[in-house]
């Protein structure tokens, strides 16, 4: 219980005037610094209530020190430490335009602007934090510990004292160690609950997800959740689907899948230097390069249009005259066929359409029938050249033709995702009929469901079905894709898709460059 009182002096210089808030070993007094004519500060007591011992305090006065040298405009710098009657307290600049939840509960969901805001704020405190040797850990991410400063500035509160002291402290004032539940990532709850720089970046998630709903995910009960089963949710409209990959990625269950305060840093930026976010990246939209198909040549149809013209003007010959064509005209037609025959088979294996040309065997004659009303000089011509009745001569082809050229081998469909996604990266089935596949791979997805994807177990980004397509048709470099885990519905259908894109083992410039070939801005 608290022995401290309104209007009461403590440590001779501090007139407390307003408790801003209790926890279990602290309280925070608004209060008149009488040796700073009367400024206005904010003073956190530890335990005021039990006297703690010398190691205790000397690891708490340590600690103290060394966050006093941190230096970063995000950051609530502490004014002073000290100890009074073995009670110790930090005296800090008041903020007296509140803090982020106060903001909350007076006007409600922030917009889209105002999160960027407070994103690149935070997120470049935390990479502050992160960034030193050793990486200090903040623990106490929360709405109540981001301040708003006169020159609109969101600010970082002064990070908690190290988990070590903080159960000292707790077991110095008999209470139940407590945390802040709602804000606490899955690994908190584990068999040893480590904090960490992701456990930070969760905790600005369930921040980022209360400023655009107004409410706490998984009704406050925090990363417990996802260890029980529960589905990440999705930011609700008119949010963009950017900054819901986003914040979904911070609420990730595994902490080395969450970005870094960095990454998030120079997201925030991002937005608000151009008011939008990256189209790609981590978290935006891809746009895939265009997919050119090959087409067949204009003239080849040309060609074989007059192929056929000279092939009845020479059955018209022949049939008329009754006799062989000139040797020049027939050397002729045979050299056209072939070039034919070789452009079709050319244009043939640039597309899957399969094509050939209704042409005759070699082995075969075509016959020309003797007209009735042959003229008796022609009919004295064919006596001295026909063979005995009894075996009719047969007249010579028109043309010898080419073969029928081959056509080209029906590729098996997949009969699985698996096989689909994989077989989109087969370099020798043609685009065409790889970009045939998209309806039945569609069949196999919910209308909107996303895909999560790795490459080379780096995080690439959250795609829709139709982007993912696009990303495996036009990437070069990708070896093979690994479905890790699914998520369906009632019916079956995949809502959500996580996969791994492998490149072989590929050097670090490989893989970059697999991610120019992917992305590009809009």
């Amino acid at each position: 219980m608290s022995t401290l009182n309104t209007n009461q002096i403590f440590a001779e210089h501090y007139l407390l005037k307003e408790r801003l808030s209790s926890g279990s070993i602290a309280e925070v007094w608004r209060a008149e610094d009488w040796t700073a004519d009367g400024t206005w500060v904010a003073v956190k007591i530890f335990t005021p209530h039990i006297r703690l011992d010398n190691r205790t305090l000397e690891q708490l006065e340590k600690e103290q020190e060394d966050l006093a040298s941190l230096d970063h405009p995000h950051l609530l710098r502490p004014i002073r430490f000290g100890i009074h009657t073995d009670v110790p307290f930090l005296v800090m600049p008041l903020m007296a335009h509140g803090s982020l939840s106060d903001e909350l509960v007076e006007a409600g969901a922030f917009s889209e602007q105002q999160v960027a805001e407070v994103l690149a704020h935070v997120s470049s405190a935390l990479a502050y934090l992160h960034s030193r040797q050793p990486a200090v850990i903040h623990r106490q991410v929360t709405p109540d510990n981001i301040l708003l400063s006169e020159d609109g500035l969101y600010v970082l509160t002064t990070p908690q004292v190290s988990s070590p002291l903080h159960n000292r402290l707790h077991k110095a004032a008999g209470i139940e160690q407590l945390s802040a539940t709602a804000y606490a990532a899955p690994e908190l709850f584990g068999k040893h609950p480590v904090h960490s720089e992701s456990s930070d970046v969760f905790s600005l998630g369930v921040v980022l997800y209360e400023l655009c709903t107004g409410q706490l995910p998984w009704l406050g009960n925090g990363g417990v959740s996802l260890l029980k089963g529960a589905e990440i949710p999705y930011l609700p409209g008119p949010y963009s689907r950017i900054l819901s990959n986003l914040v979904r990625a911070c609420l990730q269950p595994e902490p080395e899948k969450r970005p870094s305060a960095h990454v998030l840093e120079e997201e925030a930026n991002y937005f608000l230097q151009y008011s939008k976010w990256k189209s790609y990246g981590n978290f935006g939209n891809v746009t895939a390069k265009s997919i050119v198909y090959k087409r067949r040549k204009p003239w080849i149809p040309i060609l074989l249009g007059s192929l056929l013209a000279l092939a009845v003007l020479a059955g018209a010959y022949f049939y008329l005259l009754g006799g062989k064509l000139p040797e020049n005209i027939v050397a002729t037609l045979k050299s056209t066929s072939q070039n034919a025959g070789h452009s079709a088979e050319d244009s043939a294996a640039e597309t899957d359409e399969n094509v050939s040309l209704p042409t005759a065997s070699p082995s075969k004659q075509t016959t020309i029938p003797k007209p009735a009303n042959s003229s008796p000089v022609r009919q004295e011509k064919d006596t001295q050249t026909k063979a005995p009745a009894t075996s009719p001569k047969v007249a010579p082809a028109v043309v010898e033709q080419k073969p029928s050229a081959q056509r080209k081998p029906a590729y098996t469909r997949p009969t699985s995702l698996n096989g689909y996604l994989n077989g989109l990266l087969n370099t020798e089935i043609p685009l065409e009929t790889k970009d045939q596949w998209r309806p039945s791979i569609r069949r196999y997805f919910t209308d909107n469901a996303i895909i999560h994807v790795d490459i080379d177990d780096s995080i690439l980004g959250v795609f829709t079905v139709a982007e993912f397509l696009d990303i495996l048709l036009s990437t070069e470099n990708a070896a093979s894709v690994r479905i890790e885990s699914t998520i369906t519905d009632d019916s079956k259908k995949v809502e959500e898709l996580y996969v791994s894109i492998i490149t072989g083992g590929a050097a670090v410039e490989d893989t970059v460059e697999l991610q120019q070939q992917i992305f590009e801005p809009k």
